[in-house]
C-alpha cells in the first residue's frame, strides 16, 4: 500500500510539472472587472489548480446494517493544460457510531482522474479515483482497524461565486472490500472550491 501511495504521489508531481511546462496562466479579460462575467472567471480561463473542502455524509455498508457517518472530504485537482481533463487526488474521513457504545471511523484516500466543463459559472464534472481505505472502530474482541483497497466514482457541479471562489455539490459511490466482503457506500456532500 505504501508503494501505491509513493507511485500517486509522484505521479501527482510528475504531471504537475510536466503542464507547467506548455501553460501559459495569464488571463485575458475583455469585459469590464465590475461585470458579474468578470467576477466568475473559471479554472478554464487561467487557474490550473483546484482545492476542495466539502462536509459529507455517508451511509457506510456494514453488511446487514449501516452506519451514518459524518465528515470532510478533501480535494485537489491539476488540470492537464487546457483540457476538460485533470488529475485529482482525495482524501475522506468519516466519523460516527454504529451503536450507542460503537464508534466507526472510515477514510478513503486515493487518485484518479477528473473530467469537467471549466467555463460558465455552472460546471458539471465527474471523476473516478483508486486508493486505499481504513475503517477503524472500537469493539471488546477482535482487531479494531482493517485496511484494504477501495474506489469512488462520481460527479457534482461548481457554481462558480466569484473569480476564485465556487460552491460544490457531489455524489459519490465508494467501494471498498473490508473483511473479504464488498462494501458499497454512498457520499453526499457540498462545499467550497479555490481555483488558482
Amino acid at each position: 500500500m505504501r508503494k501505491f501511495i509513493l507511485v500517486s504521489v509522484a505521479m501527482l508531481c510528475f504531471a504537475g510539472a510536466a503542464a507547467a511546462q506548455d501553460n501559459n496562466t495569464t488571463a485575458a479579460v475583455s469585459a469590464d472587472p465590475a461585470s458579474p462575467a468578470a467576477a466568475r472567471m473559471s479554472s478554464g480561463e487561467g487557474y490550473p489548480w483546484q482545492v476542495g473542502a466539502n462536509f459529507t455524509y455517508q451511509r457506510f455498508d456494514m453488511g446487514k446494517s449501516n452506519a451514518n457517518l459524518y465528515g470532510i472530504q478533501t480535494s485537489v485537482n491539476r488540470w492537464i493544460a487546457d483540457s476538460p481533463v485533470g488529475i485529482e487526488g482525495t482524501v475522506t474521513a468519516t466519523f460516527g457510531r454504529f451503536s450507542p457504545t460503537v464508534r466507526e471511523q472510515v477514510v478513503f484516500y486515493g487518485g484518479g482522474l477528473k473530467v469537467g466543463k471549466r467555463e460558465g459559472k455552472y460546471q458539471p464534472w465527474a471523476h473516478i479515483l483508486f486508493g486505499g481505505a481504513h475503517d477503524r472502530f472500537n469493539q471488546g474482541v477482535g482487531p479494531s482497524g482493517f485496511n484494504t483497497w477501495g474506489f469512488m466514482g462520481g460527479g457534482g457541479i461548481d457554481i462558480q461565486w466569484r473569480s476564485h471562489i465556487a460552491w460544490r455539490a457531489q455524489v459519490d459511490f465508494l467501494g471498498t472490500h473490508f473483511g473479504g466482503v464488498f462494501q458499497k457506500t454512498v457520499n453526499v456532500g457540498g462545499g467550497i472550491v479555490l481555483d488558482f
